[in-house]
């Protein structure tokens, strides 16, 4: 992570140093902040005398700002970076989330055995050699159901059908699964 300073003369070597310290700290570890400026100037749009702090951060996918006007251009800065911070915390929850709510891979892995097009459905065996029914509309992930050989691999999620095992879910085998 870069940071930058816009005007630091405005603040004093006490207050840049605990704020460099505080932006510092949360993004070790994490590679999400890339480029940080913060900028620190006197202002009269609020109030007569007003300093504005204003935090931007580029950071991967999304740029984050936080700004503060107050009297005291160090109670400025305190405010803008305590909501800089909220800010990254709650884009690294949302990130978080987005990658909890990603659907699992399918647990088996198995190979086409059979793909019967006019009747809209074909069999998988899986790796314990248990032959698998499935239906064209269980067939996702970017594989299309016309195109699918015998011996491709593919992954697949299995649960009890009317007349035995069936997947519910079919798609392209993990590029790190074994071969057929």
């Amino acid at each position: 992570m870069e940071l930058h300073w816009v005007h630091p003369e405005l603040l004093s070597e006490v207050e840049r140093d605990s704020a460099e310290r505080r932006v510092r700290e949360l993004a070790a570890g994490h590679t999400d902040l890339i480029d940080v400026r913060i900028l620190a100037r006197a202002t009269s749009h609020h109030r007569h005398g007003a300093q504005e702090i204003r935090i931007t951060c580029q950071a991967r996918g999304q740029e984050i700002v936080a700004a503060r006007t107050q009297p005291d251009v160090g109670l400025a800065l305190n405010e803008a970076v305590d909501a800089f911070e909220r800010e990254v915390w709650r884009m690294r929850h949302r990130h978080e989330q987005a990658r909890k709510e990603r659907p699992a891979p399918p647990p088996e892995l198995g190979v086409i055995d059979e793909v019967r097009r006019e009747a809209d459905h074909g069999f998988i065996i899986t790796e314990r050699g248990e032959r698998v029914y499935f239906h064209r509309n269980a067939v996702h992930g970017g594989l299309d159901f016309e195109t699918l050989r015998e011996g491709q691999p593919v992954g697949l999620d299995i649960e009890a059908g009317e007349k035995g095992p069936q997947a519910t879910v079919v798609v392209a085998a993990p590029p790190d699964a074994p071969g057929p």
